[in-house]
């Protein structure tokens, strides 16, 4: 080769460079800023691999961890950049206004204490939506840690929940709950990472494989709504996916399930799991358990167009059920939304995924991820484990809309008292979810679950009444509390605030027979007491509240829908023998 040939080619490498592989002619200054585009994505590649794994993000502390790591990498990319940028749209107001609601609750929230941890909650939503605005052309990088993350949680989940002392966790009544601790809400996270991985245009083995993993799984969890969620989403691959030979791929997917399942249930011997796809969903007990939660929150919903708070409908359950039960959500997202904040963020809500579904930027994929969510929602809670809002944010609509620009001056101190909040609640939720109840409710004294975990537990009467005290500052509507203070007075000998106290503990508690009983204890000794004392007007008002009490049971079954006695746990408001006959010789 001559000297003249070696030279040009030499210098044809000196004006070029490479980016990711790939040769570039602008010079080896701009080597760093793609670079640093690079490092940028796997931040948040590794924050979204790392994230499920926090029990899915459903505990305030995960939530207030994710904001204080999304804040952080916020400000980083702000000094890098000078400027973040924000699309105002449909999905930037309506998870801004969901996050504000949250917030101003505070003010006619059922519990005034807990309300808060609403807004920090569902904040990271919020951040994650802002990053997300950042690199909006990275959106499918982002959306591929789904599948990664899945897989492996199935895989450690499988592997881990054979030690004994882990096994709980991991599986609950032997259906994989993963890392998740609730199979529904990790199935649904499979499904997005199966609806992902189909979605590609071109296939490899290790995505091939990565399916397989991810639909077994789902199988494992024995979770009936998500595998009709998951037969519908293929079925719509089947019909609009445009990729060559997909539907043989798809049928050898769904054989490789099939036989996975199979070896599994003959290594094992655990055919309960599968076994529930097998029976009748419209008439299982779950089913017709959330049918009865619908048709009580109805009315709550049209009483309360603002909404009753954080934890509002956990407290108020008990004074407008028709059934027995006692549920931290209803398992239903929107209804969720509709009782916690009101009708307007439901509402901006519903609108801004139907307006990103229907989006020309909305490509299969992403279409059929907000299919999956959006229905699974509707039999579930999937949106109080945080890292199942993130992946239907990154399959929103968040391109549209116009510019804003948000500057250090205006950010660096907001993100300085989010990480300060975070970080104070983020402990305060942590000493609680490790049963240091004192420690929570002394850093954070509208800590009202911490109080009541204390009140049973409570030494003497200053102390209860202390406690009581405290609860009731905070929220009128826990039962606990009122009957506390009911056991209080009658210790004092004042009946006529016994029963006052103890008609409310039971007006918010209707199906606890428990209750009941310890009215019918107190009213009877107070009979006896003033019978004693020579009272007999304050004998026989007594006498006429215990008389009362069958009546008052009667009126709660009265009233109780015809579901509650078709689901697991139905009502069982009757006096025990004894009581009866108590009851009789007052009636003579």
């Amino acid at each position: 080769m001559s000297k003249k040939s070696v030279k040009k080619k030499t210098n044809k490498r000196k004006n070029k460079k490479v980016i990711n592989g790939k040769v570039n002619k602008e010079g080896v200054q701009n080597v760093g800023k793609v670079d640093m585009q690079d490092y940028n994505i796997r931040v948040s590649q590794v924050f979204l691999l790392a994230a499920p794994f926090l029990c899915g993000g459903f505990y305030e502390w995960a939530s207030c961890l994710f904001s204080v790591i999304l804040t952080g990498y916020l400000l980083y990319l702000l000094k890098k950049s000078g400027v973040m940028v924000i699309k105002i749209n449909l999905t930037w107001i309506s998870i801004l206004l969901l996050v504000i609601s949250y917030g101003a609750s505070m003010v006619w929230a059922v519990d005034h204490g807990m309300a808060i941890f609403g807004f920090v909650k569902f904040l990271p939503l919020l951040l994650f939506l802002v990053v997300i605005m950042q690199i909006q052309k990275e959106r499918e990088a982002l959306l591929d840690t789904v599948p990664l993350a899945g897989g492996f949680m199935t895989v450690l989940s499988i592997g881990l929940g054979q030690i004994p002392l882990w096994r709980d966790y991991f599986w609950v009544n032997k259906r994989l709950a993963g890392f998740f601790q609730y199979p529904n809400a990790f199935a649904l996270y499979l499904i997005t990472g199966a609806v992902i991985l189909t979605g590609k245009d071109v296939w490899n083995r290790r995505q091939i494989v990565n399916i397989i993993v991810l639909l077994f799984g789902v199988v494992l969890t024995g979770s009936r709504t998500s595998f009709f969620v998951l037969l519908a989403v293929l079925t719509g691959y089947i019909i609009f996916h445009k990729g060559s030979g997909v539907r043989k791929i798809l049928l050898l997917l769904i054989a490789g399930m099939v036989a996975l399942s199979g070896l599994y249930v003959m290594l094992t011997g655990n055919v309960s799991n599968v076994g529930r796809y097998l029976t009748s969903f419209a008439n299982t007990s779950t089913f017709l358990g959330r049918l009865l939660y619908y048709k009580d929150a109805l009315p709550v919903i049209l009483r309360h167009p603002l909404g009753l708070g954080y934890m509002g409908y956990y407290y108020l359950q008990g004074s407008f059920q028709t059934g027995v039960y006692s549920v931290l959500n209803i398992h239903n997202e929107l209804m969720q939304v509709l009782l916690d904040v009101g009708w307007i963020p439901a509402a901006l809500m519903v609108m801004a995924v139907v307006k990103s579904f229907m989006a020309k930027q909305t490509g299969l994929t992403r279409r059929m991820l907000l299919f999956a969510v959006s229905v699974h929602c509707m039999f579930d809670f999937d949106l109080q484990f945080i890292v199942i809002g993130f992946v239907l944010l990154l399959a929103m609509d968040t391109e549209s809309g116009g510019e804003r620009k948000i500057t250090p001056r205006i950010w660096i101190p907001a993100a300085g008292v989010l990480i300060v909040v975070n970080c104070w609640l983020g402990v305060v939720s942590g000493f609680y979810r490790c049963g240091s109840y004192e420690t929570a409710a002394d850093l954070y004294p509208g800590c009202t679950d911490a109080w009541l975990k204390m009140l049973p537990g409570a030494e003497d009467e200053e102390e209860m009444e202390r406690l009581a005290d405290n609860i009731l500052a905070l929220n009128q509507s826990a039962s606990l509390a009122c009957s506390a203070k009911a056991r209080l007075a009658y210790a004092e000998g004042d009946f006529e605030r016994m029963i006052e106290y103890k008609q409310k503990a039971i007006a918010l508690a209707r199906y606890e027979l428990e209750e009941y009983l310890d009215y019918f204890d107190m009213l009877y000794v107070g009979v006896q007491l003033y019978e004693q004392a020579g009272d007999k007007e304050s004998a026989e008002f007594c006498r006429q509240k215990v008389l009362e009490i069958p009546d008052m049971m009667g009126e709660v079954l009265d009233e109780t829908d015809e579901l509650a006695y078709r689901i697991q746990d139905k009502p069982e408001l009757e006096l025990p023998e004894e009581y009866k006959e108590m009851l009789l010789s007052m009636e003579l």
